[in-house]
């Protein structure tokens, strides 16, 4: 009987052409996939860029916004004619930019051509608390470096006084020194502050020399001729809180009349502190708030634009806006009832490979009510 014997069959290796189709076929394979993981990461940096790009926007106009509504707030606002203040500058009020109550809002529109001085902006910004000018502000050292602004920018000032006043403690007669309030463990005031004393039938405006304590109330001095800075922003000597002579409250009711803190932001577009994922270095949007030196709010803010929405007939009852003008177009009769602000924000790190390219933007606006208007 013959035994039938199975043959195995022997390995057999890839041939060339068949290595040369394998290598060809995972080549097109690895370039795909990095093609993938090139596209995925572009997706991720616009993505990315984009969103900084909006959320940008919205706390710039946020910022702007809180500012705008509450322009103007005086708490009970005498008429302007019994609107004092107590320091050197006399009847001038256009020489204290930042403490000038009676004018809530202030715009610089740009019309130069090109460069950054100061009357490159109408009206001319040489009224702006600027660095290193010492007839501008009451702490030069805090002021605005106008060569970092941005030209073909507006800048925009607004002024309130802080909410909640701090009601007084007992009559003060026009001449008294400390002022006295209710403590009510939540004041705010500190030395060199400027702060406004009123009521529904007169205001003034007053330099805070000092802040105490006595009897369980916070008192505030302002002495003449004290504080930092130039003497303009110092108390006269001599100087009264009420040009009539009226105290504030009564012996019955002093509560009556209250101290608030007078803040003007100052809002402009400037170079910023940081760089880019290409060492460019982004705009931001900048503020200066009172006395303090100007903070940057938020980069890779571009640009600013302001319209002012005014009413050319305030004599009547509608008090809405007539027409937007430019900050250069409005009359010394119109009042201001809104403000329509325009940003160009910006990714700010380049979101393309491409070296040359810039960070990609938009434009974004919003009008704001301006509701202490009258």
């Amino acid at each position: 009987m013959r035994t039938m014997r199975h043959r195995s069959s022997r390995s057999r290796g890839f041939s060339l052409i068949e290595l040369m189709l394998a290598l060809a076929l995972g080549l097109v394979i690895t370039a795909g996939i990095v093609q993938l993981f090139v596209g995925n990461n572009q997706t991720y940096r616009v993505l990315q860029g984009q969103s900084r790009l909006q959320e940008g926007a919205r706390y710039a106009l946020d910022f702007i916004s809180e500012s705008a509504r509450a322009a103007g707030y005086f708490g009970c606002d005498p008429d302007e004619d019994k609107r004092w203040h107590t320091l050197n500058a006399g009847a001038n009020w256009a020489n204290l930019f930042e403490i000038d109550i009676r004018q809530p809002v202030a715009g610089f529109e740009y019309t130069g051509g090109g460069g950054s001085d100061v009357n490159s902006w109408t009206p001319s910004a040489v009224i702006l608390p600027r660095s290193g000018a010492s007839t501008t502000t009451p702490i030069p050292a805090n002021g605005i470096d106008m060569s970092t602004v941005a030209p073909e920018t507006d800048i925009l000032a607004l002024r309130r006084v802080d909410i909640p006043g701090e009601r007084i403690a007992a009559i003060v007669q026009p001449t008294t020194t400390p002022i006295a309030l209710i403590d009510d463990g939540e004041h705010n005031f500190a030395e060199d502050d400027f702060a406004v004393i009123g009521n529904c039938e007169q205001a003034t405006v007053f330099r805070i020399t000092g802040v105490g304590n006595a009897f369980g109330n916070v008192t505030l001095d302002w002495d003449d001729g004290v504080g930092a800075g130039i003497a303009l922003y110092q108390n006269a000597t001599g100087a009264t809180l009420s040009a009539d002579g009226i105290p504030f409250g009564s012996a019955t009711d002093p509560q009556g009349s209250a101290v608030s803190r007078i803040t003007t932001d100052i809002y402009y577009i400037a170079d910023g502190t940081g760089t880019n994922n290409f060492g460019q270095t982004p705009l931001s949007l900048w503020r200066k708030s009172g006395l303090a030196a100007p903070v940057e709010l938020v980069e890779g803010v571009r640009d600013l634009q302001v319209w002012y929405g005014v009413d050319t007939t305030p004599a009547n009852d509608n008090d809405t806006p007539n027409t937007y003008v430019t900050a250069d177009a409005i009359n010394a009769t119109d009042v201001i009832r809104a403000i329509r602000v325009q940003i160009e924000a910006s990714t700010v790190d380049v979101v393309t490979d491409n070296e040359n390219d810039e960070p990609s933007t938009r434009t974004f606006s919003q009008t704001i009510s301006l509701r202490n208007m009258g």
